[in-house]
């Protein structure tokens, strides 16, 4: 359960990356508000995660998610290209992850 709410944590780091993004330096207020709400419920699902997951994996594991969620969303959104090389990489990321759950 802990490692989906950090899961649902990173991809809410992503989320608030894509609105400061859009808040154009933050004048549209609308983007602004989503940005500290996923901000905010980001930290906050990542300190409950942090209850039964070790804080160094925890933290990787968030930046490796919020990283790979941008990458996708930039992609699919926004129109920004994805290589080869990245989408393999993001592989090994979730590789990574999956192995820190095994060894937990």
């Amino acid at each position: 359960m802990y490692w989906f709410i950090l899961f649902l944590a990173g991809i809410l780091e992503a989320g608030w990356l894509v609105g400061i993004q859009k808040s154009e330096s933050f004048t549209n207020i609308p983007y602004v508000i989503f940005a500290v709400f996923s901000m905010t419920l980001s930290l906050v699902l990542f300190s409950i995660a942090l209850k039964d997951i070790p804080v160094s994996q925890a933290y990787l594991v968030w930046l490796a998610i919020g990283a790979s969620s941008i990458s996708i969303i930039n992609h699919y959104f926004f129109d920004q290209p994805l290589s080869i090389q990245q989408l393999f990489c993001f592989c090994l990321i979730f590789i990574g992850v999956v192995g820190l759950k095994i060894s937990n």
